[in-house]
């Protein structure tokens, strides 16, 4: 006979070794599945084999991935990454069939992209993704290559984004996601022939751009950058506490064919433009704002751009052996609203409206009025208390003549469009003489003399009608506007 002193001792035990027995095998099923599923995962990965990496730890129960020292490199593109962790839904692979990771953590990213012919060619492989619950990219460094030189580069990148659908990674709709938040440092791009753009700090953040520090800086020095030009062009030098746009959004989410901005302040800047007009003319089409802003391959919507204390200085070489003509813009202030290329918008007119001045005492006063879908515009200006040495660095020796005295006002009401403008033009001074100059910017007496013979010099208040001003459309709008005044100081002066 059986002797069972106490049941409950015995059924427990008989329980503790089944327990037992289960982990043990739970545990023996785990490792047998994480060998056998990092075995699969790693012959996956080896079949790819632009890929490389030195370490990989992989956790099937978590369903986490983890690789070192990554390497992938085809004819577009070269990446390393320091450390990729990368967590998937397994149980969303089961029931679906389709890979969601639920995060991805990579530290040290180094992204090269090439840019070449066979770098076009578009891959036909898919990954069967449906979304990424969280990317975040930290400590990364981008460059882009075209025609072996590097023409970008940013620094220190990190981004954070949450939800990223697989499907919006073909186009550009990821940028509309709430969560993205991109920073970086040292920005740097090649802008073009001449000119180098830069930013040392970037940060986009609920639908707002801020550049810091932002400079487009020349590649050459001013003595020597018309060797690498064929005909004339600007050379510019400009520099910018801060450039900030809100409200960023686009409408057709397959492309950036629609770009929106609530508003765009760009903040103390100094803006040097330097041309060398002894090369060949640029004889090329200058079109008028309106024609550019048509001639778009998007469409364009910007409620208004403020530009705040920006100084301005023009300079024009003549002859090489006389130094440039100069003038300066200084304090402008300026708001252009509704910024746009729709060519049936219910309220059309873009409008201008800019202050600055030559001197402290002196003001100038600036409107421009226009519409996209045709070239008819209108431009009022104002300009007061001119004194000749505001003006006199630009007119010696641009036009080999300085004013001796001031200005008192002058006043432009301008209505113009692609190919002639017309308005009224009206100046008052009380004492003004001319010096025409020799070629070696001194002063020839004797032209002098006559020039002021016919010059009316004493307590002038005219008003002219300038009838028609033919545009020479090789030549910019501003050299537009700047032919209306020339044309009403002759009639004024002579």
């Amino acid at each position: 006979m059986f002797n069972f002193k106490n049941p409950n001792q015995l059924y427990m035990k008989i329980y503790l070794r089944y327990i037992l027995i289960f982990l043990i095998l739970i545990i023996a099923g785990y490792i047998t599945i994480n060998f056998l599923v990092s075995k699969r995962i790693d012959s996956l990965l080896s079949e790819e084999k632009n890929l490389t990496y030195s370490g990989i730890s992989i956790n099937s129960l978590t369903g986490s991935l983890g690789l070192e020292d990554v390497n992938f490199t085809d004819t577009s593109k070269q990446i390393y990454i320091e450390t990729i962790d990368i967590n998937l839904d397994l149980i969303h692979y089961v029931i679906n069939s389709k890979i969601r990771i639920q995060n991805v953590d990579a530290d040290g990213l180094d992204l090269k992209i090439i840019s070449s012919p066979d770098s076009e060619k578009i891959s036909n492989k898919k990954l069967d993704f449906t979304q990424i619950d969280k990317l975040q990219l930290k400590n990364s460094k981008i460059r882009i290559k075209k025609e072996n030189k590097t023409d970008f580069t940013i620094s220190n990148f990190q981004l954070e984004i949450e939800d990223l659908q697989w499907s919006s990674m073909e186009d550009f709709s990821w940028l509309g996601n709430k969560t993205l938040r991109i920073e970086a440092e040292d920005l740097r791009y090649e802008l073009d022939l001449l000119h180098n753009l830069k930013s040392e700090k970037f940060l986009y953040e609920n639908a707002r751009f801020t550049l810091s520090e932002f400079s487009i800086e020349p590649k050459f020095k001013k003595s020597n950058y018309v060797k690498h030009i064929e005909t004339e062009k600007d050379l510019m030098t400009l520099k910018s506490k801060a450039i900030q746009a809100t409200g960023f959004d686009f409408e057709n989410k397959n492309s950036l064919k629609s770009i929106v901005f609530n508003k765009i302040l760009i903040d103390t800047t100094s803006f040097n433009i330097y041309r060398d007009k002894t090369i060949a003319d640029d004889t090329s089409i200058k079109n008028l704002y309106s024609e550019s802003l048509r001639n778009l391959n998007f469409q364009l919507s910007i409620d208004s751009l403020l530009v705040s204390n920006l100084n301005l200085t023009y300079q024009e070489l003549i002859d090489k052996d006389l130094k440039p003509g100069q003038i300066q813009f200084n304090s402008i202030q300026a708001e252009i609203t509704n910024i746009h290329n729709s060519l049936k918008a219910d309220h059309p007119n873009i409008k201008v409206q800019a202050n600055a001045k030559f001197t402290e005492n002196s003001e100038i006063l600036f409107d421009y009025n226009f519409v996209p879908d045709h070239e008819q515009f209108y431009v009022t200006t104002r300009l007061r208390q001119i004194k000749d040495s505001s003006i006199n660095d630009f007119f010696g020796p641009a036009m080999r003549m300085k004013l001796d005295g001031e200005i008192n006002d002058i006043r432009t009401n301008i209505n113009g469009n692609n190919s002639k403008m017309n308005g009224d033009f009206s100046i008052a001074y009380k004492k003004l003489r001319l010096n025409i100059l020799k070629k070696d910017g001194s002063k020839n007496n004797f032209a002098s003399l006559l020039s002021n013979v016919f010059l009316k010099n004493k307590d002038v208040d005219d008003n002219h009608k300038i009838k028609v001003v033919e545009r020479d459309n090789t030549k910019s709008f501003w050299n537009y506007v700047w032919n209306f005044h020339f044309q009403g100081l002759k009639k004024s002066l002579l």
